[in-house]
């Protein structure tokens, strides 16, 4: 065999073995490829929203109840009266018996606070997610405090050197002043006026539930 058909039959030699290198590892390698990732598609109908749909929120009454709490610090309705009162003081013998020339006149002239609230605990709350309504049963408004302004109160007194007259007797008609500040608030609607400022605040708190309207039972 001459050099030029040697020089062909290498030259077959090598096509032939690089043919079968190509196909056995074709082969090889499509046999060893990763398996495809199969994705179920989820049929769940709460996880399905059409397009520019949103998603309604549900609220609980923890949620509520939560947002009361926070309020609560806050939801007291204050109201300032003004009050007058007068009081004679004497010296008694026997309990009953008035020894004279000790009286002694007091009048005072002040301004108070009275603040009324509710019992935040005491407060009952219910949510229809249906009708999206937050029905609030608030309980009785009580007063949470009352007292007199002491750098407010104007003060007349005629002293008696046989009945001098004592601190006491100072902080017993600021007393009776407290009672009848709140007697002249009462008649004037403060639980009404109390009612209605607290009720707005529960409302506003409330909005950022802008989904549910606020009833009050």
């Amino acid at each position: 065999m001459n050099s030029f058909s040697k020089f062909i039959a290498i030259f077959l030699s090598i096509l032939i073995i690089a043919g079968v290198a190509f196909v056995s590892g074709y082969y090889v390698g499509s046999n060893n490829l990763p398996e495809a990732e199969v994705v179920e598609n989820s049929t769940d109908e709460n996880d399905l929203h059409l397009p520019g749909e949103v998603e309604k929120r549900i609220v609980t009454v923890e949620e509520i109840n939560s947002k009361l709490v926070e309020l609560s610090e806050f939801s007291i309705y204050s109201s300032e009266y003004e009050a007058t009162m007068s009081a004679d003081y004497s010296r008694y013998f026997l309990d009953d018996i008035r020894v004279p020339f000790t009286k002694n006149s007091i009048t005072l002239k002040a301004k108070g606070i009275l603040k009324v609230g509710y019992d935040f605990s005491e407060i009952k709350t219910e949510v229809n997610p249906k009708s999206n309504i937050i029905y609030i049963a608030l309980p009785e408004i009580k007063v949470h405090d009352n007292y007199i302004l002491w750098d407010t109160i104007e003060c007349a007194e005629d002293n008696n050197i046989l009945n001098p007259i004592e601190f006491s007797q100072y902080k017993q008609l600021a007393t009776e002043m407290e009672a009848l500040g709140l007697a002249d608030a009462e008649e004037k609607g403060v639980y009404e006026n109390g009612e209605d400022y607290i009720k707005e605040l529960i409302i506003n708190f409330l909005s950022c539930f802008d989904e549910y309207e606020v009833k009050f039972l």
